[in-house]
């Protein structure tokens, strides 16, 4: 991600510190909340697209695709299973989604596990798996949503899904 812009602003102390908590349970930067939050305002007044927005801050470009999915969490010795919902995939990394009512035990806060994560692509009559390192979780009223990237990859499960979403 290209940034070639500084720009300084003054807030209130309270501001701040709410920014930080914020930043903190989002597991970001100060600064990358600040150009999130920015960005996905600006998007949604219409000042920029989807396109632009994607081409600033992926290496890979997203598809938009919901695809059932199980993510295998160890816990321990053992390893746990729970059925999710791919919201969108890259050569790079995945969204993963879990319903708000799920058995999954994680906090925004600290260090995220590890995962991996079993899908089959429309029209790849197989499983692909990837090993994941979590980037971002977030907790919505609705869902849990993890971002990360991908891990420990299978170059024949990458060429699967190089073939789906090129």
């Amino acid at each position: 991600m290209k940034k070639d812009v500084v720009y300084s602003m003054r807030m209130t102390s309270i501001v701040r510190e709410a920014l930080k908590k914020a930043a903190i349970k989002e597991r970001r930067t100060l600064a990358s909340l600040l150009d999130k939050i920015i960005t996905d305002y600006l998007q949604k007044e219409g000042f920029l697209t989807e396109a632009q927005v994607s081409e600033d801050r992926r290496r890979f470009p997203r598809q938009k695709i919901p695809l059932p999915a199980k993510t295998f969490f160890a816990v321990g010795d053992e390893v746990e299973s729970f059925p999710s919902v791919i919201h969108d995939l890259s050569m790079g990394g995945i969204m993963v989604v879990f319903p708000k009512d799920s058995e999954i035990r994680f906090s925004s806060i600290g260090i995220l596990p590890d995962f991996e994560v079993s899908f089959e692509l429309p029209r790849a009559d197989e499983q692909i798996h990837f090993g994941c390192d979590a980037r971002h979780m977030r907790d919505t009223d609705s869902e849990i949503q993890v971002g990360a990237s991908f891990s420990n990859v299978n170059e024949d499960d990458l060429q699967t899904l190089k073939n789906y979403i090129m």
